[in-house]
């Protein structure tokens, strides 16, 4: 597993036990190269820090899938680096997040009234495909006692591969 970084990203923020599954060289975060890439079965990234991974040579539909992990928290063009760059027409994309979780702060005026204050994940939610519910399209996980969706999405499941 791989875990790409800011490249300047303070190393004391990053918990230790991710700490090594990153590539910390000359006082900054790197990228592998492609070679290297190539050998991770899994490689998290933030949005935005995605984009490392195309300029070392990942292209698009090297993935299988790709999970927008509370993606409800990051405004749209934050996601759309991952699948701008990442995604092909076989890659299964899987978008989650908290309904009523707000995206970031957005400085322009023109972009807040023309919609990017809307998270990708609301955009999806609130489109007709998504309307039904469908449980092959939205799953919906909340922890009953504290009406959490993160602390029962992240506490009672996990990902698993073969």
């Amino acid at each position: 597993m791989f875990r790409a970084n800011a490249a300047f990203r303070e190393i004391d923020g990053v918990p230790t036990d991710i700490l090594t599954s990153c590539v910390y060289k000359r006082d900054c975060f790197t990228c592998p190269s492609i070679r290297e890439l190539r050998k991770f079965r899994v490689i998290l990234s933030t949005f935005v820090s995605s984009f490392r991974l195309h300029n070392e040579g990942i292209v698009a539909g090297h993935f299988s899938h790709i999970f927008l992990v509370n993606a409800s928290s990051a405004t749209e063009p934050e996601a759309m680096v991952a699948l701008a760059n990442l995604a092909s027409e076989n890659t299964a994309v899987i978008v989650t997040g908290a309904p009523g979780n707000h995206s970031g702060w957005v400085r322009s005026d023109i972009a807040r009234e023309n919609g990017l204050m809307t998270s990708y994940f609301e955009r999806l939610r609130d489109s007709k495909p998504y309307w039904n519910s469908h449980p092959e399209f939205i799953r919906q996980l909340v922890d009953p006692e504290s009406k959490s969706v993160d602390s029962y999405s992240y506490a009672h499941e996990s990902l698993s591969y073969d």
